[in-house]
């Protein structure tokens, strides 16, 4: 029990650090979103255009936000050591599980970004 607290403190940093990293990226995609949000708004199209404009755009930044959050996890993931309290290797199988999907969905991401741009 104490090799893992001493292992979560050692590297509470690096989860603090990609805490940080999303809650930046997230007030980017906001801080665009809003203002992409007024500009349309207050332009002359009818309705009609103005809400399938809104639209694609929402779909384009939750697909940011989720490929942006997964990079910054994976990042994390591979940079974390394994902890010397794990016999079994548990951990070590569970971050090379987490290391393959989350390259597969991030993959997938793109190509629904790509399907939903044309």
């Amino acid at each position: 029990m104490t090799q893992a607290l001493i292992w979560w403190l050692e590297n509470s940093p690096r989860w603090l650090s990609c805490c940080s990293a999303q809650w930046r990226r997230q007030q980017e995609v906001l801080r665009a979103a809003t203002f992409h949000t007024g500009h349309v708004l207050c332009s002359p199209a009818p309705l009609p255009d103005k809400l399938s404009r809104l639209l694609r755009r929402c779909c384009s930044d939750a697909i940011t936000l989720l490929h942006g959050s997964g990079e910054v996890q994976l990042q994390l993931c591979s940079q974390l050591p394994v902890p010397q309290h794990d016999p079994c290797q548990l951990y070590a199988l569970g971050q090379r599980l987490q290391q393959r999907t989350g390259e597969v969905c991030l993959r997938g991401l793109v190509d629904i970004g790509r399907a939903l741009s044309r």
